[in-house]
């Protein structure tokens, strides 16, 4: 559990698309990650038994979602993926998100 974290003191791990992560605040059955992305960064469709909601802090990606067209986000909007869904993104500028899960993601605490 860690309930109060200084971003300044986490180092990013590097997902295999070259996103930085951060484990934020996480305990119980709810966690919360930062993931920073380049311009250009393409995360592929991909599906996980957790729920996930997320926020765009800043720039601008298409969400791409099993049997849905891709839409357009930009900071301030939010999505929902439920779980076992597949989604991905594509990243168009520099891009902050915020995503929650639920349950854990135990492989992003590894």
């Amino acid at each position: 559990m860690q309930t109060v974290v200084h971003i300044d003191n986490l180092a990013p791990a590097i997902t295999p698309e070259g996103a930085e992560r951060r484990v934020l605040a996480f305990g119980g059955q709810l966690m919360a990650i930062e993931f920073r992305f380049e311009a250009g960064i393409k995360a592929p469709m991909h599906k996980h038994p957790h729920e996930q909601i997320g926020y765009v802090v800043e720039g601008e990606l298409d969400f791409l979602m099993e049997g849905q067209d891709p839409i357009r986000l930009k900071k301030g909007d939010s999505y929902y993926v439920p779980p076992e869904t597949l989604h991905g993104v594509v990243i168009h500028s520099k891009t902050t998100l915020l995503d929650c899960f639920t349950p854990l993601r135990e492989d992003f605490l590894q």
